[in-house]
């Protein structure tokens, strides 16, 4: 099969195809899939389709687990709660349904995505933006409307549900925070975005003191937890080049925060660690990614722009490993579950990788579409929802 690169699809999403040259729309070949040496077993659970995948390939909606349920989206504008060990239903909930007629048709366009970033859960409540521009957060008991608020732009990231507040990252560059009893706006940070980003925005997250975001300008920022203020506000990437493409930046990956350090990456720039205390970054390396890292047994994973994967030593930066045999195959965000680690790629297969020395154990396809958003472990089980729209977990065995 040959395809365009997923940074170019991305950029097509929010420019005209006159930005690009025969040169910057370059085909390529992804890396066919070899024999491998089967180990471990991925064990079908269950599997349901709460709604129609996303049109935008942008869009990313996570399920999200909370106690006994998880919680799903889809892009058509549903939102489900399930029981996470069975898949049973406990209700279902249309987002639409809490608009009325007139702000509806006046929200949501024909045929285009209703709901953008999700799914966030805490406090009680699950949590989605919309491409209305606002968040919805729906009580976790029934899925009852809790409130609505107004955002500055989209959101498509998951918005952060953690003790008293919600958080949420808009496209345009603004993080802001909210009530979580009844969605009013505590702060709202801003910074400058480029005249050209990847379409997307990396996910908040939220610590005891600080809240952490990334940014289209290469640059993460620290911001106290009660009031939005920069406590640390770092470059880690530097925009070189000619032209605008070779100028992207963006941090909108996943970042790690692990005990007193963090760890993010950007589109293009560095891999970096740093001391949350001081701001001081301890290890960095030449590295260019779109969705991220992961972590386990003591190693950072990152799945470079090309599909690359590879692991550094957490605490010095040492390479570890790396392997090349998914390359140009769009894998989502590794994550660690168990000895393994587990990627996604863009024709619905999932990886099973050993987290010692990098190789093969386990593969199985499962959605047809392909998998772009980040998959969800819960010990050995699996949460992974396909770009189809449905919601299907694996136990590895």
């Amino acid at each position: 099969m040959i395809r365009l690169p997923l940074v170019a699809l991305l950029l097509m999403s929010i420019a005209s195809c006159s930005w690009f040259s025969k040169e910057d729309e370059e085909v390529i070949k992804p890396a066919k899939l070899q024999k491998i040496n089967t180990e471990v077993t991925l064990k079908s659970v269950w599997s349901t389709k709460p709604g129609k995948g996303a049109d935008d390939k942008a869009i990313k909606l996570i399920p999200a687990l909370a106690g006994s349920r998880v919680f799903a989206a889809s892009a058509d504008g549903v939102v489900v709660a399930l029981q996470a060990d069975i898949g049973r239903k406990i209700w279902s909930q249309k987002v639409k349904e809490f608009y009325s007629k007139a702000e509806a048709r006046n929200a949501f366009a024909k045929d285009v995505d209703v709901i953008t970033g999700g799914v966030g859960v805490g406090g009680d409540i699950v949590v989605v933006g919309t491409a209305a521009g606002e968040l919805v957060a729906m009580n976790q008991s029934d899925g009852s409307l809790a409130w609505r608020t107004k955002t500055s732009s989209e959101v498509l990231a998951p918005p952060q549900v953690n003790g008293d507040m919600v958080v949420a990252h808009t496209i345009d560059g603004k993080v802001a925070a909210y009530n979580v009893l009844d969605g009013e706006r505590k702060w709202l940070y801003s910074t400058s975005v480029p005249s050209l980003t990847l379409r997307g925005t990396s996910t908040p997250i939220i610590t005891p003191e600080f809240v952490v975001a990334g940014f289209a300008n290469g640059r993460f920022a620290l911001l106290d937890r009660e009031r939005g203020i920069a406590g640390a506000d770092e470059r880690i990437a530097a925009a070189t080049g000619r032209s605008d493409l070779e100028r992207l930046i963006d941090i909108d990956g996943n970042m790690i925060v692990n005990g007193n350090r963090i760890y993010v990456v950007s589109f293009q720039g560095r891999l970096v660690s740093v001391d949350l205390s001081s701001g001081r970054t301890i290890w960095s390396k030449e590295a260019s990614s779109i969705v991220g890292l992961g972590e386990g047994f003591g190693n950072i994973y990152i799945a470079y722009a090309d599909s690359r994967l590879g692991g550094f030593d957490a605490d010095s930066g040492r390479g570890v490993w790396e392997i090349d045999a998914l390359t140009h195959r769009d894998i989502t965000t590794p994550v660690a579950s168990g000895s393994y680690v587990v990627v996604g790629d863009f024709e619905g297969y999932l990886h099973v990788i050993a987290q010692s020395d990098g190789r093969f154990v386990g593969r199985r396809k499962v959605d047809g579409d392909g998998i772009l958003s980040a998959i969800v472990v819960d010990g050995n089980r699996l949460y992974v929802q396909g770009n189809s729209g449905r919601l299907s977990v694996f136990d590895i065995q």
